[in-house]
């Protein structure tokens, strides 16, 4: 009898174990909703927000919206990465991609308020993942890219030096390319992910 009790609590205490390392694997920083975002100039007679969804306008035969969401210095992305070998950050998009005519991409990008450089970290690409005609989560393909958030905090330069060297926004690409192409985001998720 307490042969089996032990057993029953050995295969519980395994149960847990695996439900913890199985939601460690990626840890959500920030989270935006599609219809948040600040569109673009260039997109304001293309995009169509239905709810929290975002889509290209119906009556757009071939097309591009691109949407904006700042990134804040908050929660996680301020807990540095600090094994290459297991863990980075990377993009969780909740998207619609139904095949040919439609792709979702979106970047991550930083901005060196010093020097104005713009670099691009991270890319989602909804072409890596198999078309559906129903929204998808694509979920990190790896451990993510390897690097830590320097978010400027007020001045950058001589005494006034606050530390950091940049600003971070995600942009959303929705793309139409064909007839019939149906590109949507539902939600963007900047996580940390660690490897399996």
């Amino acid at each position: 009898m307490k042969l089996r009790r032990a057993l029953i609590h050995c295969g519980c205490m395994a149960i847990l174990a695996l439900c913890f390392a199985a939601s460690s694997q990626v840890g959500a920083a920030q989270v935006w909703i599609a219809s948040t975002g600040t569109v673009d100039p260039s997109s304001t007679s293309t995009y169509l927000f239905v709810d929290q969804l975002a889509y290209v306008q119906p009556s757009v035969k071939t097309g591009t919206v691109i949407l904006r969401y700042n990134v804040s210095p908050a929660g996680d992305l301020l807990t540095p990465v600090t094994r290459p070998c297991c863990e980075g950050r990377a993009l969780l998009v909740r998207f619609l991609d139904n095949g040919n005519g439609a792709q979702v991409i979106v970047t991550l990008k930083q901005y060196n308020v010093s020097t104005g450089a713009l670099t691009t970290l991270i890319t989602f690409d909804s072409n890596n993942y198999p078309p559906k005609a129903a929204f998808q989560e694509g979920l990190p393909q790896s451990p993510g890219s390897f690097f830590n958030f320097s978010f400027a905090q007020g001045p950058t330069e001589g005494s006034q030096d606050q530390g950091g060297c940049c600003a971070y926004y995600v942009e959303a690409k929705l793309i139409r390319s064909a007839s019939g192409g149906t590109p949507g985001l539902g939600s963007i998720s900047l996580v940390r992910s660690l490897a399996p």
